[in-house]
């Protein structure tokens, strides 16, 4: 899901963290990313989706937070995670 990548990389530009502007499928966002970046993600995240589909999909749960859980863990989960929410929301 584009919108995922295209807030992860402007918001890494904020951040001033260079290493998650193009990040690869299995990279880990949860370990290198505190909670408060990690909240930041999801609602940035939340309203990119509302631009791109015209209505609020939430993304927050509580295995967003899970250090064993969450998608966060690879990219490519938090796409998944996003589309499958996108898509059932």
């Amino acid at each position: 899901m584009a919108a995922t990548r295209a807030t992860l990389a402007r918001l890494a530009q904020m951040w001033g963290r260079p290493e998650f502007m193009d990040p690869a499928a299995e990279d880990d966002l949860f370990s290198h990313l505190d909670s408060f970046a990690i909240v930041e993600l999801l609602m940035e995240t939340e309203s990119e989706i509302e631009r791109a589909v015209g209505r609020y999909v939430p993304l927050a749960s509580e295995s967003i937070l899970d250090a064993e859980k969450s998608p966060l863990l690879r990219f490519q989960g938090w796409t998944d995670y996003v589309a499958g929410m996108v898509a059932h929301g």
